[in-house]
């Protein structure tokens, strides 16, 4: 596996030294824009400024009143090692999935650990996330830079890795094939990676903040959501009702993240019920891993 690891550390102090705005956005066209055009062409439209602010990363971050945040940002992460950590993990993760190489027809992968300007967003999370959804692309995205998040920089890259590993190797239709227990399952493997290479401690608040209160409904919901389909339908049952109402959609009666929690959940069940590891675990359908994991059955 090739991978072709943007230097954005190196974009983003260009960007903050270039008082010029015309300047300013010709860098970030070049820099970071241009390495991605295959992932904004995926998503339609081809435009890749408008798909970059609509990740909320654009050239505005890097004058005015956003300059001095953007300069602790960076600062944060360079001195956390955080960009060479990131591109560590990206091998340090191949190397579980190597064995298998053969069954992954992806050849080379694009990668960026980015800054997004999730400040006043629900979906910054608690600072980190990522997208590794198509096949050949990966961001590792950071909107915070403290010591919860640099931390889980290598889990948060591997997480994203192995999406884009398993979508490449099984690849389905997100709008009419992906079901919901398919996607609790694709979250729950990929942060079960990050936990399995690099320890329990850097599992996401996505898992870790779960409402235990709320397990038994929760349960219940998903269950009866398992087998439904199409891309909104996905998103209202893994990310919960803060997220869907911000994003327009109906609540379904999920606290946040819930798809992901139990996700993880089921498949650390079913990982000890079977002794696979997660990258054997990669290759068996989403069902038959519920199935064996019980969780559903108490």
């Amino acid at each position: 596996m090739e991978f072709k690891v943007i230097n954005t550390e190196a974009a983003y102090r260009r960007l903050l030294n270039e008082p010029d705005a015309e300047k300013r956005e010709a860098i970030f066209r070049e820099e970071l824009i241009a390495p991605f055009q295959g992932l904004v062409n995926r998503f339609g439209g081809g435009d890749g400024m408008a798909a970059f602010r609509q990740w909320m990363m654009s050239p505005d971050l890097f004058a005015g009143e956003n300059h001095a945040w953007m300069t602790q940002m960076v600062e944060a992460m360079a001195e956390a090692d955080a960009w060479n950590q990131a591109a560590e993990a990206l091998n340090e993760g191949w190397e579980r999935f190597a064995p298998y190489a053969d069954e992954i027809p992806t050849q080379a992968i694009t990668f960026g650990l980015m800054v997004f300007d999730g400040r006043n967003s629900p979906i910054n999370g608690r600072g980190y996330s990522g997208f590794g959804a198509i096949p050949g692309f990966i961001m590792t995205t950071y909107s915070e830079a403290n010591d919860y998040t640099l931390p889980r920089v290598k889990g948060a890259t591997v997480h994203e890795l192995h999406h884009n590993l398993l979508f490449a190797a099984r690849p389905k239709n997100f709008m009419t094939e992906t079901t919901v227990a398919d996607y609790m399952i694709y979250e729950g493997l990929a942060e079960s990676f990050a936990g399995e290479i690099y320890g329990a401690d850097v599992v996401g608040y996505y898992v870790t903040d779960f409402d235990e209160s709320r397990l038994e409904a929760t349960k219940t919901i998903l269950h009866d959501g398992l087998e439904k389909t199409g891309f909104d339908t996905l998103r209202s049952y893994i990310f919960g009702d803060s997220i869907n109402q911000w994003q327009g959609r109906e609540p379904v009666g999920l606290p946040d993240y819930a798809g992901y929690a139990i996700g993880y959940r089921i498949v650390q069940a079913y990982l000890g019920r079977t002794g696979k590891s997660v990258v054997e675990a990669t290759f068996v359908p989403a069902n038959e891993i519920i199935a064996i994991s019980g969780f559903f059955d108490s």
